[in-house]
Formats: C-alpha cells, sequence, structure tokens
C-alpha cells in the first residue's frame, strides 16, 4: 500500500512534471484552438471553461450528451467514424477498450504523465500496452456499515467475506427482520467489481489475440458465495439503486452494503434520515488482509481519432485530471474520487462526513485507491456482457436455479459480440 506522505511527495513531483508537460504542448502564441469535448458528467462544462479562461489561445467547448451507456457511446462512435466527431471525449473504463477496437481513440505518451497516477489508473485505461486515456477518477469500493446496528448486535467490521457470512447467519437468527447487507443482480457492475476482487480476469490479450473467462473459477466462487446467503435468507435481494434499496439503507433493515465512493452521495441523497448512523471500512477480503482492492466505476479523457489537434486535446487531458481547480469542481458537482496521486491534500477529501457521523470517508478510499489491483482489464465485448448479466442473474435467483448458468450465458454473448465486431480471439 502506498502511504500518503509518499503519495504527496509524488503529488509534488508530479505538479512540476506536468507543468513542463503543459509548456511541451501549448499551442503556438500566434494560433487559437477550439476543442470539442463530449461527455455527460456534472461539473465537466464548468471545468472546461475553467481551462478556456487560463489558456486564453485554447477554447474547449463542452458538449453534453446522453450517459454513454444510454446513447451516448453510440452517438460518439457514430459521429468519430463519419469524421464529425469531436477532439475529446468521456469514456467510462469498462467502454474505453471497445472505443480503442473500433480505432475511436488514439493511444496517449505516458512519458512524464507517468508519475501522475498510481498504476492501478493506468491498468484502468491501457489496452494491449498502450494508454488510450488519460484517467480522471476512479470508484473505490468499501463497506458501508450501520454503527448502531453493528453495535446493538455485537459486530464490528469484517475483514474476510468468510466472517461477513458468519455474521450474516448470526444476525438473522437474533433479528429475522434485518438483514446484514443486499444483493442487487440488476447490477453488473457491482457484481464485476466483486468477481475481481475475487481474482476474476474476464478479460486477457496474448500475441494480439483477445480471451474471455466470464464464466471462469473466480467468478463462480462469487456467484456461489452470495447465491448460498439468498438461499438460506441470509441477505435481501433489493433492486440496485431503487426505492426498496435505499428504505431498506434508511431504515436499518439492512446493516451494511459494500459500494463504491459516489454511493455516499446517493445515500446522503435518497436515505436522509440515516444521517450519522453510517460508517465505512474496508472491503471484507478473501483471506488475510492481502486481497486486492477493487473499483466500480471511473472514467478517463480519451482523443478521438481525426482530431486535427491531438496535442492540445492530449494537454487539456492531462489537465483534466490533475489540476486542483478542475477536480475542486468535479468533486464538488460530480462526487467524483479522482484518480491522480496529487489531489490527496484537497480539502473536499479531507473533510470530516456529518452523514457518516464525522468520519473523514476520504481516508478509507484513499487506501483502497493507492492499493488497486493493477491485473483487471476490461474488453471490448463487456457492454454484452453487462446486458446478459443484468437479464440473467435476477431471472436465476427468481426461478432458484444455480448463478453458474448465467455467467456461462454471458460468457457466450460477449464472445458471439467481440465475433461480430471484428475483435480477434484466441481461438477462432
Amino acid at each position: 500500500m502506498t502511504s500518503t506522505p509518499r503519495r504527496r511527495c509524488l503529488g509534488a513531483l508530479a505538479a512540476l512534471l506536468l507543468t513542463a508537460a503543459t509548456a511541451s504542448c501549448s499551442s503556438p502564441a500566434d494560433e487559437t484552438t477550439t476543442l470539442t469535448f463530449w461527455g455527460w458528467a456534472p461539473g465537466y462544462a464548468e471545468a472546461a471553461a475553467a481551462y478556456s479562461a487560463d489558456h486564453p489561445k485554447v477554447r474547449v467547448e463542452f458538449k453534453s450528451t446522453d450517459p454513454g451507456s444510454k446513447g451516448g457511446y453510440d452517438a460518439m462512435l457514430q459521429a468519430i467514424a463519419d469524421g464529425k466527431g469531436p477532439c475529446l471525449v468521456q469514456v467510462g473504463y469498462e467502454s474505453l477498450p471497445a472505443f480503442a477496437a473500433a480505432k475511436a481513440v488514439t493511444p496517449v505518451d505516458t512519458g512524464a504523465a507517468r508519475v501522475l497516477y498510481p498504476e492501478s489508473a493506468w491498468s484502468q485505461v491501457t489496452v494491449e500496452g498502450d494508454a488510450y486515456g488519460m484517467p480522471v477518477d476512479v470508484g473505490p469500493m468499501a463497506l458501508f456499515y450501520r454503527r448502531d446496528v453493528y453495535q446493538r448486535y455485537g459486530m464490528r467490521p469484517q475483514s474476510t467475506w468468510e466472517e461477513f457470512a458468519r455474521d450474516a447467519d448470526r444476525l438473522h437468527r437474533v433479528a429475522p427482520r434485518t438483514t446484514l447487507t443486499a444483493f442487487t443482480p440488476d447490477d453488473p457492475w457491482w457484481f464485476t467489481a466483486l468477481a475481481a476482487q475475487a481474482g476474476a480476469q474476464w478479460f486477457a490479450t496474448q500475441a494480439g489475440k483477445w480471451q474471455v473467462d466470464v464464466a471462469g473459477a473466480a467468478t463462480v466462487t462469487t456467484a456461489q458465495y452470495w447465491q448460498g446467503l439468498v438461499d438460506r435468507g441470509l441477505v435481501s435481494v433489493r433492486q440496485g439503486f431503487s426505492a426498496d434499496l435505499y428504505k431498506g439503507l434508511g431504515d436499518g433493515t439492512i446493516g451494511a452494503f459494500p459500494a463504491p465512493v459516489w454511493f455516499a452521495a446517493l445515500m446522503e441523497e435518497n436515505a436522509p434520515g440515516a444521517s450519522g448512523t453510517w460508517a465505512v471500512a474496508p472491503l471484507p477480503g478473501w483471506g488475510k488482509g492481502n486481497d486486492p482492492a477493487v473499483f466500480d466505476g471511473g472514467s478517463a479523457t480519451a482523443v478521438a481519432a481525426g482530431c486535427p489537434k491531438p496535442a492540445a486535446a492530449a494537454d487539456f487531458a492531462a489537465w483534466l485530471g490533475t489540476d486542483r481547480k478542475a477536480l475542486d469542481i468535479l468533486v464538488a458537482k460530480a462526487k467524483i474520487y479522482p484518480a491522480a496521486v496529487a489531489t490527496d491534500t484537497l480539502p473536499s477529501l479531507n473533510a470530516p462526513s456529518a452523514y457518516f457521523g464525522g468520519q473523514v470517508i476520504g481516508d478509507v478510499f484513499r487506501q483502497v485507491g493507492a492499493s488497486g489491483s493493477t491485473r483487471w482489464r476490461w474488453g471490448p465485448g463487456v457492454a454484452a456482457t453487462a446486458t446478459s448479466l443484468t437479464a440473467e442473474l435476477p431471472k436465476a435467483l427468481k426461478n432458484r436455479t444455480p448463478l453458474s448458468g448465467p455467467l456461462r450465458t454471458a460468457q457466450d454473448a460477449t464472445v458471439e459480440a467481440m465475433r461480430k465486431q471484428g475483435v480477434p480471439l484466441a481461438g477462432g
């Protein structure tokens, strides 16, 4: 795990390197450059305006699109293919390999920027050895838990999933109307993060060909673990991001929930009556303290193919992910957790949270962000994976059939989607 002092030293070095990188990419004094930037997150327009104000010879025009999974990505890909696309695009880490496979984005030179981020962030944007964007934020996962429920029933934040299952059983025996947590089978990224923590690796490349392993042993182990808890009535099944889920989190009938950093804002908004009762702890692991930390969410700024000013676009992408003014805007507006190492001292990340009983929850997520796994890779067929899991996991739970079935279905759907895209696959 990278210590905070070391991250702050790296942050100082990063600031110097970023200054040098920015100077080398600046447009000539007699040239005015306009860059178009498509994305959907709150705060991006304000950040683009701040960059334009500080760089009189460069104007960044932000266009708000639908979120990527709701049509934004299709619009970006089509516009780029037609030669009418923007210079810059906001792309979630899970979708970046699909953009790279479609040759819709270009690799960036990490060079001096390498020290600006932990390797866990670079792993999110790397496809076959090349970085296809500058990281902006990450979604480190942790265990959200209710202090009052844990104290009432003599529990403490669990360090392993084995301990978590034991406490779920014990809690159910003494408080049948309360479950330790909820399982949200319709949220594929939540399940993906938990499988990744167990050691799953759904995508890999070898000799330029993709390998797919959605139904591998680690993923099956994850599915069996949660199915066992559901079948025994030790956890409740709730729809992700639903009023039903927030009601359980708000009234104490759900005692804990594994979730990413950005979920804190959703809890404050949707379960306001529980303010002061919640806290955050590291996610339980599969062993004694050496499990990889995992992420759910996050995006990069990528330079689109065909951009007439790629150097200027790359300069802005580097600035957006590391500039304190930009990140303060994005933290305030979009509740992101910055990926860059130089942001440890941002006031917004070090302030006590009233909702979480005065805890500085940024301290927990900072540990995850510094030590996150560098093994996980996304693949170009992951949209088909997510669609299949969203449909099949809830169906299997309803029919009381093994969750291994949906995993095999998702595996086949992913391979078929990649084949249709013309993505080279190992084994033909």
